[in-house]
């Protein structure tokens, strides 16, 4: 059973996305390179809980090894969410890899559709997002 909800994981995808860039701008390429790919996961998290795609045998609603499966069963609801999953799953690599590449960061972070799961956040934060893609 997952331990966190829908609107828990939309939040903490917002937050994993706005970290993500102050380490970007910061230089700090590897814990950015992290905090995109969890923004994608925990975004993929709340998506699969509000379709009932995701696990209910783990604390961890989609883990890790799952990410490719459930984005293909997410394909035909939220288009580019596949190739998304596989740039989060790079960027993981990357991380673990010591190799974080700041363009690889920056075009998950733009690609990012926080409209998935605005119902979740504030107009503030949806405005703070697209601010942020800007300046990417």
């Amino acid at each position: 059973m997952p331990i966190r909800d829908e609107k828990t994981y939309a939040k903490m995808s917002y937050n994993d996305f706005k970290v993500a860039f102050e380490r970007l701008k910061k230089g700090e390429l590897r814990l950015s390179a992290w905090r995109a790919y969890k923004s994608l996961r925990r975004m993929l998290q709340s998506l699969a809980m509000k379709h009932d795609l995701h696990r209910k045998d783990t604390p961890c609603a989609v883990p890790k090894n799952c990410m490719l499966k459930v984005s293909e069963e997410l394909e035909k609801h939220y288009p580019g969410i596949q190739k998304m999953t596989e740039e989060a799953l790079k960027l993981f690599d990357e991380w673990k890899n010591n190799t974080a590449n700041a363009e690889d960061i920056k075009r998950l972070l733009k690609e990012l559709r926080f409209d998935w799961i605005s119902s979740h956040l504030t107009e503030e934060e949806l405005k703070k997002i697209e601010e942020t893609k800007k300046e990417l």
